[in-house]
C-alpha cells in the first residue's frame, strides 16, 4: 500500500539508542511477547523468557519483580508508542492544507500500518489485558483519545460537510471507521466481507461510503 504524502514520515517507533541495562529489559520482553503467542499468558514462565532471550533467571528478577511486572511493562512499551505515534499523528501543521478525506485517508493508512509493524506485540498485549480490567480501560482511553483527535481535526474543516448534523455525523463516521478497522486487523472480529480485499481497496471503499455519509464537498 502506497503511503500518503501526510504520513510518509509517520511510522510506529521503539526505543532508539539504549543503555545496556535497557537492551536487556528489551531483549526480555521481545521474548515474552513471542512466547505469550506460542504459549499464552499462562503458560509462558521467567524461565522460559530467559531462556528464549539468552539471559539467566536472576537476570529476569533483576529487571522485573515478577511475571505480572513484566507483562505490564511489555503493555505499557506498546502503550507508550501508540500514544507518541497518535501525538505525531494529531499534530495540526501535519495536515495544514488537508481536507477531510485526506484525514480519514490519513487515519486509515496510520492505522493499518501501525498494525502491520507491531501484530505480534498488539496480539501479545491483548492477552495481557484479557484479564487485567485496569489495563484493558486504559488501552481503550488510549484509542478514544485518537478518536478524539481525529474528531478536533475533522470539525475544524466542518464546512466541507454537508450532513445537516456535521458534529453527530462526524463523530458516527469516525466511530464506524474504528470499528471497521477492528474488523479488519482483529482475526478474532474480521467479517468475511473485509478478507477479499488488500488494504488498498479497503481504504478506498471506506472513503467512498465516509464521504456519501458526510456529504462532502466534492474533490478537487
Amino acid at each position: 500500500m502506497a503511503e500518503s504524502r501526510w504520513i510518509s514520515d509517520l511510522h510506529w517507533r521503539r526505543e532508539g539508542r539504549q543503555t545496556r541495562s535497557e537492551r536487556t529489559q528489551s531483549a526480555l520482553l521481545d521474548a515474552a511477547e513471542t512466547l505469550i503467542l506460542e504459549k499464552g499468558t499462562e503458560a509462558t514462565s521467567i524461565a522460559d523468557i530467559a531462556a528464549r532471550a539468552g539471559y539467566s533467571v536472576g537476570a529476569v528478577y533483576h529487571h522485573f519483580r515478577d511475571k505480572t511486572a513484566l507483562f505490564h511493562a511489555l503493555f505499557h512499551r506498546m502503550t507508550d508508542a501508540y500514544e507518541a505515534l497518535n501525538t505525531r499523528a494529531s499534530d495540526p501543521a501535519l495536515w495544514e492544507g488537508a481536507s477531510i478525506r485526506d484525514l480519514f485517508r490519513g487515519y486509515l493508512e496510520i492505522t493499518l500500518q501501525a498494525a502491520s509493524e507491531t501484530g505480534a506485540a498488539k496480539a501479545a498485549v491483548s492477552a495481557v489485558i484479557a484479564d487485567e480490567p485496569e489495563l484493558a480501560a486504559h488501552y481503550a482511553e488510549i484509542q478514544a483519545d485518537t478518536r478524539k483527535k481525529l474528531l478536533g481535526l475533522v470539525m475544524g474543516r466542518r464546512g466541507e460537510i454537508g450532513h445537516p448534523d456535521p458534529d453527530h455525523a462526524a463523530a458516527f463516521a469516525i466511530d464506524q471507521l474504528a470499528a471497521m478497522l477492528r474488523g479488519r486487523i482483529d482475526p478474532a472480529q474480521r467479517a468475511a466481507s473485509l478478507q477479499a480485499i488488500d488494504d488498498a481497496a479497503f481504504i478506498e471503499d471506506a472513503l467512498r461510503m465516509t464521504a456519501a455519509f458526510l456529504r462532502l464537498t466534492p474533490a478537487d
